[in-house]
């Protein structure tokens, strides 16, 4: 079973503070005398449902285009739930209640329940949940077998701590330096309404 977990692309849909919004511009119209319908449409990488790849953070980090097709293929996804606030973000003791699942796991979704305001851009937007610098270092050096983490936030980090810190949680999750021969993707803006309170399968 399949289960679309992407928003749609709209120019309307809720960004990262300071961001560009997507556009989508008529080119031609049939409705004007012209003999197709066609339109310019310009996206922003980092908006709406998308993956960070390892150059986003890394300069020698390899770009969406040259991960390996594998990379983006789970066979031992988790779902872990918890309702977080805003500004708050997921600790390592917060991911051990998982026990030995978070071990096996390749994909990991964090769901804090955010996606369920993504209507309300005010509060979406606005110093969202993510997950703390400890957490990330600890999906890097204790999870061997993770291939992606996923978020139902703008970013999977904090979007007023992560400026003033350099964007450590990033760069700690995307540094080749350490794991050359294991890229790390993550998955932001994500969907879980479909699978909430269910197993991953």
């Amino acid at each position: 079973m399949y289960v679309e977990l992407s928003y749609p692309i709209s120019p309307d849909m809720p960004v990262f503070p300071g961001l560009p919004k997507d556009e989508f511009h008529p080119h031609t119209r049939m409705s004007r005398g012209e003999e197709s319908n066609t339109t310019m449409v310009y996206l922003f990488t980092h908006n709406g449902t998308h993956v960070d790849a390892p150059f986003h953070f890394y300069v020698k980090g390899i770009p969406i285009d040259k991960v390996p097709l594998e990379n983006f293929v789970y066979f031992k996804p988790l779902l872990f739930e918890k309702e977080l606030g805003k500004g708050e973000l997921f600790q390592p003791e917060d991911l051990r209640e998982a026990g030995e699942a978070l071990q096996e796991a390749d994909l990991l979704c964090l769901s804090s329940g955010y996606h369920t305001v993504r209507h309300n851009p005010d509060i979406y937007c606005d110093d969202f949940p993510a997950i703390s610098l400890d957490t990330a270092e600890m999906l890097r050096t204790e999870l061997p077998n993770l291939k992606a983490v996923a978020i139902d936030t703008l970013s999977i980090e904090s979007c007023v701590q992560g400026p003033q810190t350099d964007f450590k949680v990033h760069k700690a999750l995307l540094d080749g330096d350490l794991f050359p021969d294991r890229p790390l993707l993550i998955y932001e803006d994500v969907n879980f309404a479909p699978i909430q309170n269910r197993k991953v399968e």
